[in-house]
């Protein structure tokens, strides 16, 4: 037996589409990657010596997505996934050796908090 949204008919279409659900079930239902060794500006690029055979339509994607190096954000975009669902499979992919990923130094580092003060005070002047 099938639910029914209260106030719908049986029969009536159900108004979620596949496309919103079918991002996260890729995933398996986890919500975090596996690593956290990138952020979303980090550059991914695929491994071009890995054979990409019996992999999902959406992993071929995204693969060649990054053909080139390319930011975390951008394989989102341009894939149409959401960012948490594409941080996942990235990580799985990285995982698996079929991307190599590049953080930069700059990202690694945080402003210590004098900085930040420093930084907020010119705003405030401005």
């Amino acid at each position: 037996m099938e639910a029914v949204p209260p106030g719908r008919d049986p029969g009536q279409e159900w108004p979620f589409e596949s496309s919103l659900i079918r991002p996260y079930s890729l995933t398996g239902g986890r919500t975090r990657p596996s690593r956290s060794d990138f952020s979303m500006t980090s550059q991914v690029v695929a491994v071009p010596s890995v054979s990409r055979e019996q992999v999902d339509p959406e992993v071929e994607l995204i693969l060649s997505l990054c053909a080139r190096p390319v930011s975390v954000v951008e394989v989102a975009s341009r894939s149409g996934f959401p960012l948490g669902v594409v941080r996942i499979l990235l990580a799985d992919l990285l995982d698996q050796g079929y991307v190599m990923v590049h953080t930069s130094n700059w990202e690694r580092r945080r402003p210590d908090a004098g900085t930040l003060r420093s930084v907020l005070e010119r705003i405030q002047q401005l």
